[in-house]
């Protein structure tokens, strides 16, 4: 199971709802890895999005059993372990918020990070990554920048 998210120089993922910045070479390289996979992202984080994103199917985990959208839901991480089991083979990735990647980390391998060279306010984030012995990291990219803030791809992945 894979993870992507963008964070800034704290692990910060977002303020109210929203991304810290807005860079359309992040968002190109967020679509070109879960294009034609499975996202599967938390209710809140749904629903602060404008709609589905084309090309991918959609899982939402909601504590909500009533909560009801155009894609499956899934109620608990039992439940949404148990229908990626029947995605065997097929790129699955956590996509937000906050609390979903905490709950799906201890069954993530492979992390795709886009780390800001900045600090932001933010009121939500991901685990530092660079604190787990049990994780390697390589540069996916050389470092880029686009408006005014300096970035670059990073790919942490789970040492068994």
């Amino acid at each position: 199971m894979n993870a992507i998210a963008v964070v800034d120089e704290n692990w910060g993922l977002g303020l109210d709802g929203k991304l810290l910045a807005h860079l359309p070479g992040d968002l190109k390289h967020f679509k070109e890895k879960t294009i034609g996979n499975t996202i599967i992202i938390g209710r809140v984080t749904y629903e602060s999005m404008a709609g589905l994103l084309p090309g991918r199917e959609t899982v939402i985990l909601s504590g909500d059993v009533n909560f009801k959208a155009n894609c499956r839901v899934v109620h608990s991480l039992e439940e949404a372990l148990e229908y990626c089991k029947s995605k065997l083979g097929a790129g699955i990735f956590i996509a937000g918020g906050e609390a979903v990647y905490k709950l799906f980390y201890p069954y993530t391998d492979h992390f795709f990070i886009t780390k800001l060279y900045a600090a932001f306010k933010a009121d939500r984030y991901f685990p530092n990554l660079d604190e787990e012995p049990d994780l390697t990291v390589r540069e996916l990219s050389g470092p880029i920048e686009e408006n005014g803030i300096r970035y670059q791809f990073f790919k942490y992945t789970r040492v068994k």
